[in-house]
């Protein structure tokens, strides 16, 4: 019952979104995440390589040096920092969208799985590298952004429990505890 609440307002929520703006005159942004176009030729995550794990090692080959090879984008790094007024997606677990999406990426549609079971037994482990080195990689830079984001707020904490417990010792020395 709640489910269907929650599914039901949702709806409700982004449809309001496209009356208003169809309303207005606007147009409608095609794109749910991110600014600028949805699938250009050089986005990362399109192509043959892409479309299922490397089988033979010479897909490897192909998939390693079309796909790790190339630094992020412009347009990935600032999604992945993120910028005062982002837009959000209404995804699932965690909201996360996809900034390129469109045919021609390997999750679009069904994805197609492999055919061993050495593959299919390895395949969750493809499937995070890829979305996070290769098909969405702002995903990384947002996990790099929180990690030392935490790592800036943690260091004052902890050289202030170094230099209390250090205190404490000091006191121990000179009072009767």
């Amino acid at each position: 019952m709640l489910a269907r609440s929650a599914c039901r307002l949702a709806a409700l929520r982004r449809a309001e979104t496209r009356r208003a703006a169809a309303v207005q005159g606007e147009r409608l942004k095609k794109q749910a995440f991110g600014y600028g176009d949805v699938a250009p030729p050089n986005a990362p995550g399109f192509g043959e390589e892409q479309l299922h794990p490397p089988e033979t090692v010479a897909s490897t080959v192909k998939y390693i040096s079309k796909n790790m090879t190339t630094p992020p984008t412009y347009k990935e790094i600032i999604e992945g920092f993120g910028y005062p007024g982002q837009r959000h997606s209404a995804g699932g677990l965690c909201t996360i969208g996809r900034i390129y999406y469109g045919p021609g990426r390997y999750d679009y549609g069904r994805p197609k799985m492999p055919k061993g079971w050495f593959q299919n037994f390895f395949y969750p482990f493809w499937e995070f590298g890829h979305l996070m080195f290769v098909a969405d990689r702002w995903v990384a830079w947002r996990m790099l952004r929180h990690f030392l984001g935490i790592m800036i707020c943690y260091i004052p904490f902890n050289l202030n429990m170094q230099w209390n417990r250090a205190m404490l010792e000091e006191y121990k020395t000179h009072h009767e505890w």
